[in-house]
């Protein structure tokens, strides 16, 4: 009998920790439903902020939370981002506030050119770009980091040299985002889960930053005989 298929949007910003933590617990409980459940992962890329509104070197994690005043960056710097670091840690996750916040044209280009081999492939890169940004403190599009990461899932190195001597790639990433914000009901990560029928994230209470909220709509994609 064929398993039950599972399909999976997220939207994603490769600038964001809580994009890491989400796909982080979404590959652990997939873990424990790999054989019982068939899932197909789309991810699509989401960029804030254009290019040009940072320095090429990028631009400081602390100074960027200052820029939206003194109360909300006391917020982001003595709340929200310890929150973040501790569920990061749950989940074998090591930030690092030292990281720097850059576009993401090119490292979004390189996930569009993963998708295309399958999920496997686009989900490997796209935690491998967010653990070597958050954790190691790696620019995701430069370019020898962004050439192995898609080596290693099998994307052929002369794709990527089209995709980034491409004209019209910013034109491109910044339809991405075009397509992508319509499903934002509020930030990224986003997911979308569905088994034939409506999104079943809509039911469940909790956010996407444990295995347990992904385990949750996944025990709902069972057949009953195995309920």
């Amino acid at each position: 009998m064929a398993m039950p298929r599972v399909q999976i949007k997220v939207v994603l910003d490769f600038m964001c920790p809580w994009s890491l933590i989400g796909l982080r617990a979404l590959a652990l409980a997939k873990e424990r439903f790999a054989a019982r459940l068939d899932f197909a992962v789309e991810l699509l890329p989401f960029e804030f902020d254009p290019p040009g509104t940072y320095p090429q070197e990028g631009l400081d994690w602390t100074e960027y939370c200052k820029g939206f005043g003194a109360a909300k960056a006391k917020f982001l710097l003595e709340e929200k981002l310890p929150r973040a670091f501790a569920l990061g840690e749950d989940l074998g996750i090591r930030f690092r506030m030292e990281r720097r916040i850059v576009h993401t044209v090119d490292v979004n280009t390189a996930l569009a050119l993963a998708q295309r081999l399958g999920s496997p492939a686009a989900e490997g890169f796209a935690l491998a770009s967010l653990r070597a940004h958050f954790e190691e403190l790696q620019d995701p599009n430069e370019a020898a980091g962004l050439r192995k990461r898609l080596q290693d899932v099998g994307v052929p190195l002369e794709a990527l040299e089209a995709a980034l001597s491409d004209p019209e790639k910013e034109s491109k990433n910044a339809l991405r985002t075009a397509q992508a914000r319509p499903m934002l009901r509020s930030g990224v990560p986003h997911f979308e889960i569905r088994c034939g029928g409506p999104d079943l994230c809509e039911g469940v209470h909790g956010g996407p930053t444990r295995p347990s909220y992904f385990e949750e709509i996944f025990q709902r994609c069972l057949p009953k005989e195995e309920l």
